[in-house]
């Protein structure tokens, strides 16, 4: 079989829309998700609904962990007989080890080039950095494509609930007790793999018209999508209020994956792009 192009190969953190993964015949490497001592390859054996119903009854936080050099050897073995090459995008190198068991996986596949790219992102920039991957003429284009855009992605995090994000250690226990007492929401940033905190509000009710306010201080836009943490009819909310006020932009709705939702719980909100 003559072999053809190049691939882009990304993890389950991308939360990819299933008619891209389909299209642009990208290859989605799995993380893992352990409840106690049940492990489940995130997107594969368990889905995204099925992962948040059995966080909001779970008593201790699920842990996460990055698929493994061989995972990813064995992508890259099957691609080079039927592709010149590979672009694999992957989950911010400051919060995980993906990427470092992407590219020692990329070593062992002897001529058989994989750019490796680190996104310092999760989530759906990594998905708007593989499609714009997808679509360029030839491997070096789709590698300076999604390069360009690395310092371009940002993330905008509502979360309806700070417990999780303290269980996970990204917030001291004192910061929790202080904002659950008030019940506040928290918004927040992700900026070049940093969590930033930017508001706090008492309800979601005003927190969601602040995230649109927020977003329109970022500038023109590229590429923007809605995510969810199990909060289907917010997300459509919240896009109906960004249509009005961005009319002719392109807004997906995506469902947060299990590895991002462990840390931001369910009912969680985020606005999601890639600046001009």
């Amino acid at each position: 079989m003559a072999k053809t192009g190049f691939r882009v190969v990304t993890d389950s953190t991308a939360d990819l829309p299933p008619s891209w993964r389909e299209k642009y015949e990208i290859e989605v490497v799995p993380l893992k998700v352990l409840f106690g001592n049940e492990s489940f390859r995130d997107g594969v054996d368990l889905t995204n609904d099925q992962f948040f119903e059995r966080l909001e009854t779970s008593q201790q936080l699920p842990t996460t962990s990055a698929p493994s050099p061989g995972d990813f050897a064995a992508v890259y073995e099957k691609l080079s007989k039927e592709s010149e090459g590979a672009i694999s995008i992957h989950l911010g190198s400051n919060l995980s080890a993906t990427c470092e068991a992407a590219r020692l996986g990329a070593e062992s596949v002897e001529g058989f080039p994989v750019h490796v790219i680190d996104s310092k992102s999760t989530t759906m920039p990594l998905a708007f950095l593989c499609r714009v991957a997808a679509e360029s003429a030839d491997l070096a284009t789709a590698v300076k494509a999604a390069e360009e855009r690395v310092d371009k992605l940002g993330i905008l995090a509502l979360l309806d609930s700070m417990r999780y994000i303290q269980m996970g250690g990204r917030i001291s226990k004192i910061q929790y007790l202080l904002g659950s007492m008030l019940d506040v929401k928290p918004l927040l940033k992700l900026d070049h793999g940093e969590i930033k905190p930017l508001d706090r509000t008492r309800t979601r009710a005003k927190a969601i018209p602040g995230m649109v306010q927020r977003l329109k201080e970022e500038g023109p836009l590229e590429s923007l999508a809605v995510m969810h943490g199990s909060a289907p009819e917010d997300a459509e909310k919240l896009r109906g209020m960004l249509r009005e006020e961005m009319p002719g932009m392109e807004i997906e709705i995506g469902q947060i994956g299990a590895v991002l939702g462990t840390h931001t719980g369910p009912r969680a909100l985020g606005l999601v792009y890639v600046k001009r």
